[in-house]
């Protein structure tokens, strides 16, 4: 037997697994992306029905505003109220400030009893004075402790349109694009909805017959 007979090939290198740390990772991305696009991107409002009954609006409701001084939610009842529920923790609540503040500023709304409020529900009034300090919104920012029964709903940023005569015309959940020629239309329409006329007082009972 030769010497090369009795040498042996050396071992054949294992076969390397293609490494698929970045496939996985662009994976990842593109879920989270599209989840965010289903429930936290801002996204244009629906329109608004004022041909239906609505819900009513709750104005029994104390709030604070920045110096921390109460303020009653019954002031702004016969207007029309643009009214958003946010917190500073909440990036789609944040992501969608700015356009309500274009949304406040449009010239075509000045002068039609338009009230955009926004309230806060942070736990510490001084997180949401520290955060809009260096902010130039047109919109009142006030904070509540608590949330009256009408304006809970599954999830923050949530915002409710109450027309003059007291009734919520529309409620949307989650972040939008707030700034759109729709919205203008549609909040210049529930404005000119007539505010609801004061209750009349019952008469007097006449004392019965003697």
């Amino acid at each position: 037997m030769t010497d090369t007979q009795n040498q042996t090939s050396p071992p054949a290198e294992p076969t390397k697994k293609p490494d698929r740390t970045w496939t996985i990772v662009a994976s990842l991305f593109l879920a989270f992306w599209l989840v965010y696009l289903l429930f936290a991107a801002p996204r244009r409002p629906g329109p608004i029905d004022l041909s239906g009954p609505g819900s009513p609006a709750d104005f029994n409701w104390t709030l604070r505003d920045l110096n921390g001084a109460s303020l009653k939610f019954a002031k702004y009842e016969g207007k029309t109220v643009f009214l958003n529920i946010w917190a500073t923790w909440c990036p789609p609540c944040v992501a969608e400030m700015p356009s309500i503040a274009r949304l406040a500023s449009d010239p075509s709304l000045q002068g039609k009893n338009i009230e955009f409020v926004c309230v806060a529900t942070d736990d510490e009034i001084n997180t949401v004075r520290n955060f809009v300090r260096s902010k130039k919104w047109p919109m009142t920012i006030l904070h509540a402790e608590a949330l009256p029964g009408a304006y809970l709903t599954e999830g923050i940023p949530t915002t409710f349109i109450i027309a003059p005569d007291g009734r919520v015309v529309s409620t949307t959940v989650g972040g939008r694009e707030w700034d759109d020629p729709e919205t203008v239309k549609s909040l210049q329409a529930v404005a000119a909805v007539p505010p609801k006329p004061p209750a009349v007082p019952a008469p007097p009972s006449e004392p019965p017959a003697t």
